[in-house]
């Protein structure tokens, strides 16, 4: 089996251990903490938990009414634990907790190293020749794009040939969010290597809130407004306001852009320019769950098929019966998974179930019960799926990662490095910006140096580096 590109995101090695990691007792929830963490996500709970191993104290602001961020593990669409948001642990060996964490919970990790591959050619399975023509098309597709510097993919794709656009669906919006001219080559070759490639059964979801345990979390409670004009911050909230000597602001790009937060004094020209120019990128499931037939389909495989060369291709495929549940997990991407959602669930429910179908015959809606589609476009908490810098301007994603003097800084997905996208990157993310924050605020054990925080800038600067 060729080894997939799609969700295989490749992720940098933590420059710091991950503090305090389990269990943390629960805490009182402070009027006026030390930090101010925005958003409970990974990025966030990472967060809170080095800042409380550093000895201050700390408030986790939540505008959803649960804890997990864009990891979210729901049972009620399909009786299971389903992850609407992301699904696959992945990482560096070093520096993540949620594997060890994963296991001493009692949590099924289902490796997906060797998943397979099905390639459907109309109704029937592809031959062994057909394979070989696909395969070849993704070689030659990762040849061109890989190894440049920070340019459009498209531009870099310079003849039509079989499985171009198949290839490149996986590629780009499948596993970046965004089509192939508006994918930065840059945020593709940035990407390092990762130990292990789980999915988890009880829902990755799950997981990232279990690590959440005891920290002093308010849910509920959306921010209006950031002031950092004086020596702290004050945060101003729908439940009142807080004053900090530090926030740490986990939100998505998506969110910043929309102006949900205000900031005073206003963000600097070249922070709000680098959030225009690390959009959103979209990635959306539609589920298919059925009585149990499998079609001869295997738990866990990836369901593909050949669509004609056309960009960006209005396509779904499949990831078939994860970790034994009966649902068939379609993806849409960048601009048609954007297009597609502005359309009522049951349409994109029925566009899925007919690829599907498409593939493994009519009789197959004989064994549907019902489908779902996450709507990452449209909630007000995301605005899109994960970050995705446009061609050229790979570098803005540094500019984000940079903190508004000692007072407010940014963590998350979007300033992960070589783990941007990735859950195991928004709390690599937040633990190390957290770690700058303990730096700058002092305290026992700490050295605040300028040295020191210099150092720690420039590892940060590392993570964030393209080599």
């Amino acid at each position: 089996m060729k080894a997939n590109a799609a969700f295989s995101r490749r992720g940098f090695v933590a420059s710091a251990a991950s503090a305090a990691l389990w269990p943390v007792m629960a805490r009182a929830t402070p009027a006026n903490p030390d930090v101010i963490v925005i958003g409970a996500g990974a990025a966030g709970i990472a967060a809170a938990r080095r800042v409380i191993a550093g000895g201050k104290t700390v408030v986790v602001i939540e505008a959803a009414d649960r804890i997990g961020g864009r990891a979210y593990t729901e049972t009620k669409s399909f009786g299971v634990p389903f992850d609407r948001g992301c699904s696959w642990l992945q990482g560096p060996r070093n520096g993540v907790p949620h594997v060890a964490l994963a296991r001493d919970l009692g949590f099924t990790l289902v490796d997906h190293d060797d998943a397979g591959e099905a390639l459907y050619i109309g109704d029937r399975p592809a031959s062994a020749a057909e394979l070989s023509n696909y395969y070849r098309a993704y070689d030659h597709i990762e040849s061109r794009v890989y190894g440049t510097g920070d340019v459009s993919a498209a531009s870099r794709i310079d003849a039509d040939f079989a499985y171009s656009a198949t290839a490149q669906t996986w590629i780009g919006p499948l596993d970046f969010g965004v089509d192939f001219a508006d994918l930065s080559t840059g945020d593709m070759n940035s990407y390092g290597s990762y130990a292990y490639n789980y999915l988890v059964k009880e829902g990755l979801g799950t997981l990232v809130a279990e690590h959440a345990q005891g920290l002093p979390i308010r849910t509920g409670v959306t921010v209006r407004e950031i002031d950092w004009s004086g020596q702290g911050v004050r945060v101003q909230t729908t439940d009142g306001t807080i004053s900090a000597a530090a926030c740490i602001v986990t939100v998505s790009t998506g969110v910043l852009a929309s102006d949900a937060i205000k900031f005073t004094p206003a963000l600097p020209a070249e922070k709000s320019e680098a959030i225009t120019e690390v959009p959103m990128g979209l990635l959306t499931k539609i589920a298919l769950q059925f009585d149990g037939e499998r079609f001869g389909l295997n738990d866990n495989d990836f369901l593909t098929y050949a669509v004609p060369n056309v960009v960006p291709a209005e396509a779904c495929f499949f990831l078939t019966w994860p970790a034994g549940i009966d649902v068939a997990v379609g993806f849409v991407g960048g601009e048609f998974g954007w297009n597609l959602s502005r359309a009522s669930e049951a349409e994109a429910v029925d566009f899925a179930l007919g690829e599907f179908t498409n593939m493994m015959g009519s009789s197959a809606r004989n064994h549907f019960i019902k489908g779902i589609m996450t709507d990452w476009a449209t909630n007000p908490l995301t605005l899109g799926a994960y970050a995705a810098a446009k061609p050229g301007r790979f570098a803005s994603r540094r500019t984000l990662a940079e903190p508004l003097g000692d007072r407010v800084f940014f963590a998350g997905e979007a300033v992960a490095g070589r783990y941007k996208a990735l859950m195991s990157g928004a709390h690599l993310s937040g633990d190390a910006i957290a770690g700058e924050v303990i730096n700058v605020l002092g305290g026992p054990g700490v050295c605040n140096s300028c040295e020191a925080r210099a150092d720690q800038r420039q590892r940060m600067l590392e993570v964030l580096s393209d080599e």
